[in-house]
This record gives C-alpha cells, structure tokens and sequence, in this order.
C-alpha cells in the first residue's frame, strides 16, 4: 500500500496543498505551526475515517472556511481515488473511486494507518477510556462484527444512562436493556480477552528490543465478565446505578494497565521507560494489523526523535530498517536528523520541506 498523491484543501492549515511522490519514505521537515502533522492526520484521516489528533471533524476545517477536503490515490493491487469532504453544519462524505460510502462500517479496514506521536503518553496517564479506544480501534479494523457490537452496546448504554437519570425508574424497562446488552457485553468482553492474550505477547516483544532487552513489561487486562455474566454484573450494581444515576456494570468499565518491574509504569515508570512503552505498544499495534489483514499500513512518525533519547532513537531506527513496514511518512523539526535517520534505515526516500 502506497500513496501516491495527496491534496489538501482548507485542511486544518493547509489551504491548498499539494505533493506527488513514489518513495517508500517521506521526510517531512519544517519548524512548528508549518502543517508537518496536519499531513500525517490526513493520510489517517483517509485510512480510518476520522482524526487522530482532532476530536471532532470540525476541528479539521480551516476556521475561515465553509468546508474541506482530502483528495488522494492510493497504490495497493490497483490504484484508488479516495476523497473526504467535511462541511460545516453537514455530514462528512467518503468517496472511493467517485462512489460515496453508503455507511462509513464499508470503509473501515480497507486501508490502514498506524500513529507514533508525543500525544500517544495519554495510553499510559489518561483514564482506562483511551486505552480502551486504542485496542476497541485495531480490532475494529480487523473485525467488523466487533465494531457493530461496539456501536449497539453504546447505543443502548447511553438509553440505560438516560433512563436512570429520570425520577420515576422503570425496573421492566431496565431488565430489558439488560436482557440486550448481556449478549453485546459478552462477546465484546470475549473478543477483547482473545485479542489481548496475542497482542500482549507481541507488545512485551517490542518492548524487550527497545529497551536493548533489558526490561520486560506485561499489560493487565481485567474485566467484570472475568468471573460474572453480564447480568450478574448488572444485578449486583443495580443499586449503586440508581444513586449515581449511571450504569457502573459492563465492559466499559473494562481496565488496561502496563506494569514494570511488577510496579504501575504510570505511577512508577521512569520518562524513557514510558516513551519506550508508547513506542512498543504502537509497533505491537503495526505488527498485529499487519498479521490480521496481510497489508502493511502506513507508519505515520510525528517528531518522535524530538521525544526520546539517543540510544533509543537507535535501537528504533534499526527496528525500521530490519522489519517489514509499508510507506513510512516522518515529520521533524531538524532536517539533518531526518536525513541521517532516512539514510540509516537505507530506504528510497525524498524530503518535503514546509516554509
């Protein structure tokens, strides 16, 4: 996989941008504010649909401007047009091959992208909600089933969280949601088990060669459904619901810890073991991707070299060089050290400079 072309139009700042190019690598140098990662987000935005660094697609159109646009070709077995508008007050339109997705479920995980980026350190500080999101993203790109699952089980969350905010609570209507939701919860909670027995294995690998195989680390999973069904879980919480006025039972409550050492990497880690952490969990993430669905995505580096020392700058430019990753685009505010960093991983590369 491959991208060919990219054009920006009123894309975050990018008013009218556009590139053409074939290599394998792309360097993309220039000072802050340039537009460095805005590039990077609209390659993901054409693989997944959404923003990896905007929380709404909103934030994507130029502040000034009625609307925006991604327009690009992408080389895989054939050569595909893909096109996103955005519009404020409107509803975002994905094209393939001049033929809008009649749903965005046809357009997830058939093109894939995976981010390193200093926002990334959320995975390790921010609430069990964003690592949650991160692994809920793979296997959503692998397994279409799960995100329906995903969707439905949010859908009717929400309807129970609104229910139990009222003053008068109906018990009958309150089962009932229970009764739908206990398959969606157990086949969430089972899919996300199965997942993460591999990808754990995967991510300590990763982490064992980035740390020069000096430290091993384990992420814990752990989940309501472990030992109960849903609607135990539900029965045994019912009451706490009502005086919170939440649901407090499900695998939205599921949590994902890192752990050193046999201490809290977030509580105990040291900067370098965190930085290490993201990076494994990010190159774990491109290796399970990559195994699932036989496509390389592309490796999308935002400033990381600004973030983490020398010797582990090293140790990740030889894991680059010696695996088998797709199109790889870098961004950095130092063009010297992009070309060093090209030139040691000894792929064909051209550098974009942004004034």
């Amino acid at each position: 996989m491959k991208l060919q072309s990219l054009s920006l139009i009123f894309f975050k700042n990018h008013s009218d941008f556009k590139w053409e190019g074939v290599d394998d690598v792309v360097a993309i140098a220039g000072l802050n504010g340039a537009g460095k990662t805005s590039i990077l987000d609209a390659i993901h935005f054409l693989c997944v649909g959404k923003s990896y660094f905007a929380s709404t697609d909103v934030q994507c159109i130029q502040n000034d401007a009625l609307q925006s646009g991604i327009i690009a070709k992408l080389k895989t077995d054939k050569l595909t047009d893909l096109k996103i508008k955005l519009k404020r007050g409107g509803r975002k339109v994905i094209e393939r091959d001049g033929v809008p997705y009649k749903k965005m479920l046809e357009h997830i995980g058939q093109f894939l992208a995976v981010v390193i980026a200093p926002s990334d350190i959320e995975l390790v500080y921010g609430a069990n909600e964003k690592r949650r999101s991160f692994i809920n993203q793979i296997l959503c790109q692998v397994d279409g089933g799960h995100l329906i699952d995903l969707m439905t089980y949010n859908k009717l969350l929400d309807h129970r969280n609104k229910h139990l905010k009222q003053d008068m609570i109906d018990d009958a209507l309150i089962q009932t949601l229970d009764t739908q939701i206990a398959p969606l919860a157990q086949a969430i909670y089972a899919k996300r088990e199965t997942f993460l027995s591999k990808f754990s294995a995967v991510f300590a690998n990763e982490y064992h060669r980035i740390s020069g195989e000096r430290e091993r680390i384990i992420l814990h999973y752990t989940s309501q459904l472990q030992s109960n069904s849903y609607l135990d879980v539900a029965a045994h919480c019912r009451s706490k619901d009502l005086v919170l006025q939440r649901s407090n039972g499900g695998v939205h409550k599921d949590e994902l810890e890192l752990e050193l050492g046999g201490l809290n990497l977030r509580k105990y880690g040291s900067q370098g073991q965190i930085k290490s952490s993201l990076i494994a969990l990010k190159l774990a993430e491109y290796k399970y991707l990559q195994k699932h669905t036989s496509k390389n995505p592309f490796l999308l580096l935002d400033d990381i070299f600004e973030k983490i020392d020398e010797e582990r700058a090293q140790v990740l430019t030889q894991i680059i060089k010696n695996d088998n990753f797709g199109q790889i685009f870098i961004t950095d505010t130092n063009e010297h050290r992009l070309t060093a960093f090209c030139e040691a991983i000894g792929k064909p590369y051209t550098t974009l400079l942004l004034a």
